[in-house]
Parts: C-alpha cells; sequence; structure tokens
C-alpha cells in the first residue's frame, strides 16, 4: 500500500494541497493508499517509525530534501523500502536532479507504474544522506540568506557578497582508504552523490548511480576572485577550472585541529566536528522517472 507521508506545513505550506490533489486522483484510480500529515517533524519521525513497525515498506514522501532526509532517517534500514517523491516545487533539488515530474499527477502517475531503479546514497556520520554535502564559503551565505526575512535574487546576491566574500578558508585534513591524507585551506568543497542544491546544479558530474560520488574543491591559494569562485560552483563551471580539485571516492573522512566545521547537508547546515562520509552503492530503491 501507498504511504503518503507529507511535509509539515510549517516547513512547506503548498504540500498539503498538492496532497489533496494526488489523493482526488488516487481515489478515482481506485487505489489503495493512506495519507500521514505531521504538525513538525517529530510527528512525521513518529509516524514513519510506527508504519514501519506495521511492516509497510512502501512510501511516497511529499516534500523536499530535508523531507526526504527526515524520512530516510527515522529508518534503520532503508534496503527494504520503495520511495517515491513528489516534488512540491521545481526548486525541489534532488526530486529535480533526478528528472522527477513536477505536476503532482503526473509524478504520482509514474511512480503507480511501479518502476524501480536502485541508487546510491551516502552514509555522513552515519546520517543517511542522498544529494550532497558542501563546505565552504557558499555555506556562510546559505545561512546568513535563510536569516534574512526578504528572500530573493538581490538578498542572496548581498549573502554571497558579504558573507562569501569574507570567507577566510577553513584548515581540513581530507582522507580516503588507499590514498595520502591531504591538508588543505579550503575554500569551498562539495561531496556530491547528487548534482543539484538550493536550485543550483553545482555538480554537473555527479551520478547517483555508478558507485562513487564526485569530490570537487577550490583552496584559498587557487582563488582570486571571491565571488567569481562561488558562482562557477554555484552553475557547475567549476568543473572547468583548471585549478579546482576532482576526485571520485567511495569514502572520505573530512576533519580539522578546531573540530568545528560548518557543513550543508540535504539542506540543512550543520555544526560538526568531523564527517565520515562512507557511499552505499544502490541501496535505495526509488520510482524512477524512466519509462
Amino acid at each position: 500500500m501507498l504511504n503518503l507521508i507529507v511535509s509539515p506545513k510549517s516547513h512547506n505550506s503548498n504540500a498539503e494541497n498538492i496532497t489533496k490533489t494526488v489523493v482526488k486522483f488516487l481515489k478515482a484510480e481506485n487505489v489503495e493508499y493512506s495519507v500521514y500529515f505531521s504538525r513538525s517533524f517529530e510527528d512525521l519521525k513518529e509516524n514513519v517509525q510506527t508504519l514501519i513497525s506495521f511492516g509497510e515498506n512502501e512510501f511516497v514522501i511529499v516534500g523536499d530534501d530535508v523531507v526526504i532526509f527526515e524520512v530516510l532517517n527515522s529508518i534503520k534500514d532503508i534496503t527494504k523500502i520503495k520511495l517515491g517523491i513528489i516534488p512540491t516545487s521545481k526548486k525541489d533539488d534532488f526530486a529535480t536532479y533526478l528528472n522527477l515530474p513536477t505536476h503532482p499527477i503526473d509524478a504520482i502517475k509514474k511512480i503507480l507504474k511501479k518502476k524501480l531503479a536502485s541508487i546510491d546514497f551516502m552514509l555522513v556520520n552515519n546520517m543517511k544522506v542522498v544529494n550532497n554535502v558542501i563546505i565552504g564559503a557558499s555555506v556562510d551565505a546559505v545561512e546568513a540568506y535563510e536569516q534574512f526575512k526578504i528572500k530573493n535574487s538581490i538578498s542572496k546576491s548581498f549573502a554571497v557578497s558579504k558573507y562569501g566574500n569574507n570567507f577566510a578558508g577553513i584548515e581540513l585534513s581530507l582522507d580516503s582508504k588507499g590514498t595520502k591524507t591531504k591538508k588543505e585551506n579550503i575554500f569551498e568543497l562539495i561531496v556530491a552523490n547528487g548534482g543539484r542544491s538550493k536550485g543550483k546544479a553545482i555538480s554537473p558530474l555527479a551520478n547517483v548511480e555508478d558507485g562513487w560520488f564526485n569530490l570537487s574543491y577550490t583552496t584559498m591559494e587557487d582563488v582570486e576572485d571571491k565571488k567569481k569562485i562561488i558562482n562557477s560552483y554555484n552553475d557547475g563551471e567549476h568543473i572547468y577550472n583548471e585549478n579546482a580539485k576532482q576526485l571520485w571516492l567511495n569514502n572520505l573522512k573530512i576533519s580539522n585541529a578546531d573540530k568545528k566545521i560548518k557543513a550543508l547537508i540535504d539542506g540543512r547546515v550543520y555544526n560538526l566536528e568531523s564527517l565520515d562520509i562512507v557511499l552505499i552503492e544502490k541501496g535505495l530503491k526509488i520510482y524512477s522517472s524512466k519509462p
């Protein structure tokens, strides 16, 4: 049975109306389903865990990357579930990256075709992460922008200019099995399973079906124009910068002497002591957009 898990209204005001549209269609098609609304993410987690305890394994998320993250991290073993995603906007990063339909009816029709794809995900300090991890100048800009009362292209550009341009770098140790530990003064770093973040195509080389994540970074030593570098990462143009480092890995440990690392993980900013990242190949079954 399809279990529709709906984003809390406090996080996304569109999700409930989108769900009502989907439910109307499911009723007309005589499809068996259940819907679970939540006031908070704590309620959402409880709903998902209760369903898992009843043996349910088919979930349809109505929500963005943050909601996907919360659902997956409410489930101990996500290799046993089947997941569908109904985006709540054209800016939902992971759904857009997977080329999922943005119209609710088109999205649920694709899900009902039951075409499954097995995709990779990452464990980041044992958190299940489907999209990406970002460390560096743009994270300061995102954190500042999220605090603004007025959110538009002008305030976003202001956040990049004021906070991203003032970023002084962060000393990180990068350690992957089979490679020599590197100590770098990082300006911008991306660990990408999926290739979009905050509506931007940040990693054109990312691929959720190849058994690797794409690590790309630029050091402070290689930065002349900070705003230009941030914009190049936001547009995926950094891959053409000869100073940008590119690696394909399936494991990575990131640490620093201060044990203070600010990271944007699947749409949220976290303050962590270190990051231990492992790729789980084809560990998540998802209803695909493919024919």
